[in-house]
């Protein structure tokens, strides 16, 4: 753990968000087929991923602001606190229609996201900084490695219901991992405090932006892969669950590599290399989604380049004092999930029309970004 840059705090944070991310594993690659069990269509999972993308953005801001004046380890116990009840409240919905209460109680726990980076901040040194945020980032989705082939096993062979109730299990034992961590108050901020406006922090926002952009590029397509893999490829839900845990395997245990790397050559570099696999990714995803081996290939590409989606948190730390990471990250987390929150929409209404035509924009458009971030940025003089 030290060589990860992890200090006792953070080894337990990091435990704690891998059993969280275990507990949403096992029902968070189901959802759009559980949104369809329930009456919902391709419309239905674009409005629930839209509506929990608001309720993330309304939250994260003023969670942030708080971050920086209120005891950040209060705010984490909160946080987890408030998303237990959520896995209960969606195994008994009668109807798609009232999975909304639940995604809206759910994503607002957002809120604590601020706080949990700023932690990462507090304890990790500078020289590990990439390494220790890549990693508590990350772990969240070593948790689904497990989750999404349990749950799907757990759903071909008893119901939906068992996996939401084990979910909220983990949740809890997600948040008393939090209880053994020490306190961390709000570090005093700087008299001379600079304003938030882009020509007083033209870096700061400039990754705020190129955040907000992957955000969209992405959210176009993630939620109905899913279901493209099912109607498309004809694939079964426990073979989709293998998959979905290999991509996520990939993404986590790459996340330390993409961390030094950053270190190395520079992080919008690095970014740029990820994203490049990612579209690669996409692009074996529509060659042949019947074919297993094809289907595997676009798991473990997109899993490996998804790897570096920490680093733009990352950079966000580096160019912001530590006394007002609370806000620096709130502000950063409500443009990117606005950003994200936006494009399941317009993707929904494209894969009712044609399956392939979000992942083809997608595709073309991270191929895009990747390019412009490898050739279109001079190398730094010093990494940032």
């Amino acid at each position: 753990m030290r060589r990860l840059g992890l200090t006792p705090d953070l080894t337990w944070l990091t435990l704690s968000m891998g059993l969280w991310g275990l507990g949403y594993g096992l029902y968070g690659f189901l959802w759009p087929l559980y949104v369809e069990h329930l009456g919902g269509g391709a419309i239905a999972v674009g409005l629930l991923s839209t509506v929990a993308g608001i309720a993330t953005a309304l939250v994260v801001f003023p969670g942030g602001y708080l971050a920086d004046r209120v005891e950040r380890r209060i705010i984490l116990l909160w946080g987890w606190v408030v998303a237990i009840p959520v896995p209960f409240m969606f195994a008994w919905a009668p109807n798609w229609h009232w999975l909304l209460p639940g995604v809206v109680l759910y994503f607002g726990s957002a809120f604590s996201t601020p706080a949990v980076q700023a932690v990462v901040l507090d304890e990790a040194s500078l020289q590990n900084l990439s390494t220790a945020y890549n990693v508590v980032m990350n772990v969240f989705g070593m948790g689904m490695v497990i989750g999404p082939a349990v749950g799907g096993f757990m759903t071909t062979h008893w119901s939906f219901r068992l996996v939401f109730v084990v979910s909220g299990g983990l949740y809890g034992l997600s948040t008393l991992c939090l209880l053994p961590m020490g306190q961390h108050p709000p570090l005093p901020s700087s008299p001379a405090r600079v304003r938030w406006h882009p020509r007083t922090r033209p870096r700061y926002f400039q990754w705020v932006v190129l955040s907000g952009i992957i955000a969209v590029t992405q959210g176009i397509t993630w939620p109905f892969v899913v279901p493209y893999l099912r109607e498309a490829g004809h694939l079964s839900l426990d073979t989709i669950g293998v998959l979905s845990s290999v991509g996520v395997l990939f993404a986590t245990v790459t996340a330390p590599f993409w961390g030094k790397l950053g270190d190395r050559v520079g992080l919008p570099h690095s970014l740029g290399y990820g994203l490049a696999i990612v579209a690669a990714g996409w692009v074996a995803l529509l060659w042949n989604p019947a074919s297993f081996g094809w289907a595997l290939s676009s798991g473990v590409l997109r899993g490996f380049g998804e790897g570096v989606k920490g680093l733009p948190g990352v950079a966000i730390g580096r160019t912001v004092r530590r006394g007002e990471a609370g806000t620096a990250y709130g502000f950063y987390n409500l443009v990117t999930e606005m950003a994200g929150a936006l494009a399941p929409l317009p993707g929904g209404y494209l894969y009712s029309r044609a399956r392939y035509v979000p992942i083809v924009l997608t595709a073309l458009m991270t191929a895009m970004v990747a390019w412009w971030l490898v050739q279109g940025i001079p190398p730094p003089k010093r990494p940032l």
